[in-house]
C-alpha cells in the first residue's frame, strides 16, 4: 500500500510540476545553490562593473554587480561610487551568482563580497546607487532595504536639492506606455534649470529646459525608457542633488 501511494505521489508531481512552478515563479535554475568564487579583482570600470581574474584563469572577465546601479561616467557620485571599490583592487573578492548569470554584454551579474563584507550593499547604503533589476534575487530585501535607509538619511544620490527652485517644480504625470513625462513650475517665477536632469532607474538620461512660471513643460522620447510594470523617476539639480523621487509598480 505504502509502495502504491508513493508511486501515485509521484506521478501526481510529475503532472501538476510545471503548474506549481508556474504557480510559484520559481524555476529549477532559480532553486540552485550556488557557491561564492574566489576572484583578484584587477581593475574598477565604475561603481557597478569591475574587472577580475577568477582562480586558475589568466585572462580578465567582466562582473556587473547585482542589485545596483551607479551614476554613469561624469556624473555626479559617479567618482564616489567608483572610489568604493578601489581600495579592493589587486585584492582577493568573492563572487556570488544569483538565477541569471550573464547580461546582454557579456558580463557576469554577480553579488560582490569582500572577507564578510557584502559590497554591493555597502554601495547602496553608502547612497552611490539605487537598487536596480532586483525583483526575485536572492538578496532582494536586503537592498531594497539599504536603499530605503540612505533615503531616509539623505545620502549621495538621496541628498535634498537647495535650490530655489527645487520647491517649484511638482510632476504632472508619467506615461510609462507613451514614454512621456509632464513637468510644471509652481512657483510665480521662471525657473532656467540649465543642467538639470531627469533618469530612470538605469541609464537613461533627459536635460531639462527652461519653464515659465506656472507653466508645464512635456518630454518624450521615441526609445523604450520608462518600464509598463514598474520603474524609478529621478529628477536631479545642476550639481546632482535630488529635487523629486517616485517609483511605481503596477501591481
Amino acid at each position: 500500500m505504502i509502495f502504491l501511494l508513493i508511486i501515485l505521489a509521484l506521478g501526481f508531481f510529475s503532472i501538476f510540476y510545471p503548474q506549481l512552478q508556474e504557480f510559484t515563479g520559481q524555476t529549477i535554475e532559480s532553486l540552485d545553490n550556488y557557491e561564492k568564487e574566489p576572484a583578484i579583482l584587477t581593475r574598477v570600470i565604475d561603481g557597478d562593473t569591475i574587472k577580475v581574474i577568477m582562480q586558475g584563469e589568466s585572462e580578465e572577465e567582466s562582473i556587473r554587480m547585482l542589485g545596483i546601479n551607479t551614476p554613469e561616467k561624469k556624473m555626479p557620485y559617479a567618482n564616489a561610487s567608483r572610489d568604493s571599490l578601489k581600495q579592493f583592487e589587486n585584492k582577493t573578492i568573492y563572487l556570488l551568482r544569483d538565477k541569471e548569470d550573464i547580461d546582454k554584454y557579456n558580463r557576469k551579474l554577480r553579488y560582490v563580497f569582500y572577507e564578510s563584507r557584502f559590497l554591493n550593499l555597502e554601495i547602496l547604503e553608502s547612497g552611490f546607487a539605487n537598487a536596480y533589476y532586483f525583483e526575485g534575487l536572492k538578496y532582494e530585501k536586503n537592498l531594497l532595504g539599504a536603499e530605503v535607509q540612505a533615503r531616509k538619511l539623505e545620502i549621495g544620490i538621496w541628498t535634498s536639492s537647495q535650490d530655489i527652485c527645487a520647491d517649484c517644480i511638482v510632476l504632472v504625470d508619467l506615461q510609462a506606455t507613451n514614454e512621456t513625462f509632464i513637468l510644471k513650475n509652481s512657483c510665480d517665477f521662471d525657473c532656467e534649470l540649465e543642467g538639470w536632469f531627469v533618469k530612470d532607474a538605469g541609464r537613461n538620461t533627459f536635460y531639462l529646459k527652461p519653464i515659465q512660471a506656472k507653466q508645464e513643460q512635456t518630454t518624450s522620447s521615441e526609445k523604450d525608457v520608462w518600464n509598463n510594470y514598474g520603474d524609478q523617476f529621478f529628477l536631479f539639480d545642476k550639481v546632482g542633488k535630488l529635487v523629486l523621487y517616485f517609483d511605481y509598480n503596477s501591481n
